[in-house]
């Protein structure tokens, strides 16, 4: 008498794994479009936060957050001028305290070197809609911009 498995056991087991995987690669699909939309939003929102500052942060009646816009009395014409000091514009100046204007950047982290790029790997766009309206935009999953998945922030 011979002991095993048969095909028809081994087909089975096969199928069975193979149904497993599908179902595990689909959510784990999903679950990194979604945490890369996340990351790219956050993104995005901080690059909001370098421009215009946080109002919720405050002391003594004064903000402490402040971005760049509140410094150089400007917004920036492009999102380099958050990490380099500009060479035209309100902002060719180091900071004074007592007069409270001038560049005092960078104001996003530049240890990361990827710090203008989206979760896709596509470069964020930042522009004009109408004075005095501005979008930090990224193209999104399909990664071309003006389609219906791209992520934008309008202030």
């Amino acid at each position: 008498m011979r002991s095993g498995f048969t095909l028809v056991e081994i087909l089975m087991a096969v199928l069975l794994l193979s149904v497993l995987a599908t179902i595990g690669i689909t959510q784990f699909t999903d679950f990194s479009k979604d945490a890369r939309t996340v990351v790219t939003t956050e993104k995005l929102m901080a690059l909001k936060t370098a421009i215009m500052g946080d109002p919720q942060f405050h002391a003594g009646g004064e903000y402490t957050k402040q971005g760049y816009q509140a410094h150089c009395t400007t917004p920036p014409a492009a999102l380099a001028d958050l990490i380099t000091m500009p060479v035209a514009g309100n902002c060719t100046t180091v900071y004074d305290p007592f007069l409270k204007t001038g560049w005092r950047g960078p104001y996003v982290t530049t240890t990361d070197s990827l710090w203008n790029v989206d979760a896709w790997g596509t470069a964020i766009e930042y522009y004009v809609t109408g004075p005095p309206a501005r979008t930090i935009r990224s193209c999104g999953p399909d990664k071309t911009c003006g389609t219906t998945d791209d992520i934008t922030v309008t202030y």
